[in-house]
């Protein structure tokens, strides 16, 4: 009997294991001693404001991991995020703004994915890209991406929360 609840526990886990899909990139160590600066992400969805929301899901949980040298783009006012054309631009402001501080590090990202299924269920989906840039020269230093659905009771911010914290928790500090 006890061999039955072990192995059931176990296919449950395997289970629960595989409804968060995770790549990783480039790894390199990074400090947290260092300054950060949080740059705007990339909303590549039709949800407005999904990358601001992943930003500052981002920014929460790296600051509960122990950084605390984080600064924030300043927002601009009210954007049409859903723009085409705009991005690289933005970025590219963004990092010039982010090298001006003299900070050494860059989080930037990008919301591929940030909704609720259609259908009976509606459960909530997420998919995320986040990248450390070593400044002045914009070297990706760590990447990784990953994507959960998860079940038609969670809340989008909470599988989002789940998959950024997996993300960073693959982040080496020195």
């Amino acid at each position: 009997m006890k061999y039955l609840k072990t192995s059931v526990l176990g296919a449950v886990l395997i289970i629960f294991a595989g409804c968060v899909t995770m790549n990783q990139g480039s790894h390199e160590a990074v400090s947290f001693a260092e300054g950060w600066a949080m740059l705007p992400f990339v909303n590549n969805t039709e949800t407005p404001f999904a990358a601001e929301r992943a930003e500052s899901v981002s920014a929460a949980l790296l600051r509960a991991r122990g950084l605390r040298n984080l600064a924030e783009y300043p927002r601009e006012g009210k954007e049409d995020e859903l723009s085409l054309g705009r991005k690289e631009e933005k970025r590219n402001r963004a990092l010039e703004w982010a090298r001006g501080k003299g900070f050494k590090y860059a989080m930037t990202g990008a919301v591929n994915e940030w909704r609720y299924k259609v259908g009976m269920d509606g459960e909530p989906v997420v998919g995320v890209t986040l990248q450390v840039v070593e400044l002045p020269g914009e070297r990706v230093v760590w990447s990784a991406t990953g994507a959960k659905s998860g079940w038609s009771r969670d809340s989008v911010s909470a599988v989002a929360q789940q998959v950024i914290d997996r993300l960073l928790g693959t982040i080496s500090v020195k």
